[in-house]
């Protein structure tokens, strides 16, 4: 009887640590998919980091201009964050420089990249610099036209 008892024992130990043994599922992709809530702008930005860490090689991490215009900005905020976009392109940015535009509100940013790009102050003045874009499909013609005449190369990323 007690060696029944230490045999049940033995197995119910062993299965505990076999138990143990097996790999947790992996966490989510928070790259996977956009926020449902767009006033959620720590969701918003945790989203946008992950996917400009699967676009970015980690040692150009460092040369990103990033624009991030959260859900319902005040007008003051986007006056504010497009002259400070208009005066960093217009100085010229060294090649290889990374530029992320994102927002919860993919058509208002998109609106907001074609002012900052309006008027090209010489033609490809961006060349070799890439212009990261994440947003809805039906915005990426327009940020391309927009970028067009500077020369830089879109990177979009579809926000689903």
């Amino acid at each position: 009887m007690v060696r029944r008892l230490l045999a049940r024992l033995a197995l119910a130990c062993a299965l505990i640590a076999l138990g143990a043994c097996q790999e947790a599922p992996p966490p989510p992709d928070p790259a996977a998919n956009a926020p449902a809530n767009a006033a959620d702008t720590v969701a918003w930005k945790t989203y946008v980091s992950a996917v400009v860490k699967k676009l970015v090689p980690a040692d150009q991490s460092k040369r990103i201009f990033a624009t991030f215009l959260e859900h319902a900005a005040s007008d003051d905020l986007k006056a504010r964050t497009l002259e400070n976009v208009k005066s960093f392109i217009g100085r010229g940015i060294a090649e290889g420089t990374l530029i992320l535009f994102a927002s919860p509100d993919s058509e208002a940013m998109a609106g907001f990249v074609e002012q900052a790009f309006a008027d090209p102050p010489k033609p490809d003045m961006l060349k070799g610099i890439s212009v990261i874009f994440i947003g809805k499909s039906a915005e990426q013609e327009r940020v391309a036209t927009a970028l067009a005449p500077w020369g830089a190369t879109l990177i979009f990323h579809e926000a689903n």
